[in-house]
């Protein structure tokens, strides 16, 4: 029986020294009217939840009381109670701790106030002249002549819009239109050698290669460099040489084509004659006192040679002399569309007994 009523020495020890350890803690609690006590610390509290002299509920309940009593140093955030959890607090602890959180009072920041965005410039013609050129450059010929116009009607004497787009609509091979802006570029640039050059260029494919020639010429004339100018300038010219020459001989082929078979060439003197051969005048003919005017009349080859010389009036006895001499004679030939041809004419040979009379 006596035994039975004894204590259990070994827990009354654990429980003693527990008390012991946490004494401070509750003695404070009492004497918190008399003296300030120290808040109590998150390393305070760790260290209380992992001693071993009480048991966890015992500690966890002591505590409570000293939180509620002391307060605490430190602020409850979600990592300080994971912390804490973990360590052992139980549920009415963090309660505790959460209460007892001094109330931090956030710095007010300076509100920012936003700087007004500023508000941009209006594009000027320059904006669209450049989107021009880059979808012009892509291959966007529609965008580009938008944009062109769109400069062009924000700034009219600006000769690089009007460029710009007449070899947009070169590409587009709408070359009377080109023509138009190419012309409007050197109304406002006078002496610009690419806009006389690019309009030669759209000239010749309207099939105009006279003006497109005074245009290659012009573009040579301001600018000797333009290699470009010259080399279509030479180009054109050499076409209309060949193309006038092919015409003259197809004019000529034309005129020979019904050209006649004999061209008369009148009367026939030495003047006409690469060789004139002189009558005999015959010794009976003189003996006879036979002398007058004999006629022969003649049929030339292309070549100015005699091929046929009949004597057709004049005395008798002279005629054979007259036609040997003639026959003898050769003559430059007959021409016709540029081109010798057989001829019919006629020489007159004057026979004179005393021609110094």
């Amino acid at each position: 029986m006596t035994l039975a009523n004894k204590p259990n020495r070994k827990s009354s020890s654990k429980r003693l020294l527990s008390v012991l350890f946490l004494a401070p803690l509750l003695f404070s609690t009492t004497v918190t009217l008399r003296a300030q006590t120290p808040q109590l610390s998150l390393a305070d509290l760790v260290i209380a939840l992992r001693s071993k002299k009480a048991t966890l509920p015992e500690r966890n309940k002591i505590l409570v009381e000293a939180v509620r009593q002391r307060g605490i140093t430190f602020n409850l955030t979600s990592d300080i109670e994971k912390e804490l959890s973990t360590t052992g607090a139980d549920p009415e602890l963090l309660t505790a701790i959460r209460v007892k959180s001094p109330t931090v009072k956030p710095v007010e920041m300076p509100k920012s106030v936003a700087a007004p965005a500023p508000t941009p410039a209006p594009p000027d013609f320059s904006f669209y002249q450049r989107r021009a050129d880059d979808n012009a450059g892509k291959g966007e010929l529609a965008q580009a002549l938008a944009d062109y116009t769109k400069a062009a009607e924000m700034k009219s004497n600006e000769p690089s819009i009007y460029f710009g787009r007449g070899k947009t609509h070169f590409i587009m091979k709408s070359y009377e239109l080109s023509i138009t802006d190419f012309t409007k570029t050197i109304e406002l640039n006078p002496r610009s050698s690419v806009a006389h050059f690019s309009r030669g260029g759209a000239y010749e494919k309207l099939g105009d290669p006279a003006k497109a020639m005074a245009d290659y010429q012009a573009a040579v004339d301001l600018d000797s460099a333009n290699e470009a100018a010259k080399s279509s300038l030479k180009r054109l010219k050499d076409e209309a040489a060949a193309a006038a020459a092919a015409a003259e001989e197809k004019r000529k082929a034309a005129e020979l084509a019904k050209a006649p078979e004999f061209v008369g060439m009148g009367n026939l003197t030495a003047a006409d004659a690469t060789r004139m051969a002189k009558p005999v005048y015959s010794p009976m003919a003189q003996r006879t006192n036979i002398e007058g005017r004999v006629i022969v009349e003649l049929e030339i080859d292309v070549d100015g040679n005699v091929t046929s010389a009949k004597a057709t009036s004049g005395p008798q006895m002279l005629r054979q002399p007259a036609e040997d001499a003639a026959s003898k004679s050769k003559f430059k030939p007959a021409m016709f569309a540029g081109k010798a041809i057989k001829g019919k004419g006629s020489i007159t040979y004057n026979f004179e007994l005393h021609p110094d009379r």
